[in-house]
């Protein structure tokens, strides 16, 4: 009788094993694979490339007073996309000084990616100071400070880092001469605007005109 309760048992047992392996098999057969994590839109960059294309610019200054100073909004886009949509001054003046916010230099789309296609994007966005600091009542020659933030290894430029701040050296020195401004290159790994791959932003000291 013991060794038949045993047997019984010992079976039952194999019974229990075969079916809690079919089960694990049957899950994990029937497991459904996980659905890819898409990123809400909300996330992805907001900002188009900001690009002003020769005669696009609507040129229409409009100072507007602020505390210790104006914010200077140099062109009609200037105050409908970067004033009023995203909620920014191109052009801010404190006292002496005044501060640029961020321009960006990269490809438009159709725009080659080499070096010198890269060279003539980086003249479009001094050109673009240039004129925010001009409507100021500032010039280049003004600039006490430059920061620029690069994305190197981007697929919007076909050069490696040397080329990138080789181009930006070359390009930069065309629009600032000496004495030259304090200036801090940053590493980024991206941008706000999608394919941006440098953004400069300067500090002008351009004291106001003495009454």
């Amino acid at each position: 009788m013991v060794g038949a309760g045993m047997s019984s048992l010992t079976r039952d047992v194999r019974w229990v094993g075969v079916l809690l392996l079919a089960l694990m098999t049957g899950c994990a057969k029937e497991a459904p694979a996980p659905a890819p994590v898409t990123p809400p839109e909300s996330v992805q960059p907001a900002f188009p490339m900001t690009v002003y294309a020769p005669g696009e610019e609507v040129l229409a200054t409009e100072v507007i007073p602020a505390p210790g100073g104006e914010v200077v909004l140099p062109t009609a886009k200037d105050k409908t996309l970067l004033y009023e949509q995203y909620t920014y001054a191109p052009v801010r003046r404190a006292g002496d000084f005044l501060f640029l916010s961020g321009v960006v230099a990269g490809p438009a789309p159709g725009e080659d990616t080499d070096v010198e296609a890269f060279k003539g994007q980086l003249r479009r966005t001094w050109q673009i100071i240039d004129r925010n600091l001009t409507a100021a009542g500032a010039s280049l020659a003004d600039i006490v400070e430059i920061e620029s933030y690069h994305v190197f290894g981007s697929s919007s430029f076909s050069g490696d880092a040397t080329a990138h701040l080789t181009a930006m050296i070359e390009v930069k020195s065309e629009f600032v001469k000496p004495p030259y401004p304090a200036w801090t290159v940053i590493g980024v790994t991206t941008l706000a605007e999608q394919g941006a791959l440098v953004e400069i932003k300067v500090t002008a000291y351009a004291p106001r005109p003495k009454d």
